[in-house]
């Protein structure tokens, strides 16, 4: 397995650790999962997610660094991730 790391706000980290805890599973194995759930439509390719930085980064100007875009960006695709699972399993 590759190894990759991303920054994520404490808020989402701790969510992910809650429900990996919850599931029994380790943090990185939710993650996995979450990332590679076929049962969902909320697909998102790594492509996807560096062109989904960039714009952000664009629309704030300076004020935005690569790390605070990839930790907004990881936030609102965790988010809707999550709500695409919730209604695959109603």
């Amino acid at each position: 397995m590759k190894r990759v790391e991303t920054y994520l706000p404490e808020e989402v980290a701790k969510r992910l650790s809650d429900q990996a805890e919850s599931a029994g599973i380790k943090r990185s194995e939710l993650i996995r999962d979450l990332l590679t759930n076929s049962q969902t439509s909320f697909n998102i390719t790594p492509d996807d997610y560096n062109r989904a930085v960039v714009r952000v980064r664009k629309r704030c100007g300076s004020l935005l660094g690569r790390h605070q875009a990839e930790s907004l960006v990881a936030s609102v695709f965790t988010e809707f991730s999550g709500a695409s699972i919730r209604a695959a399993k109603n």
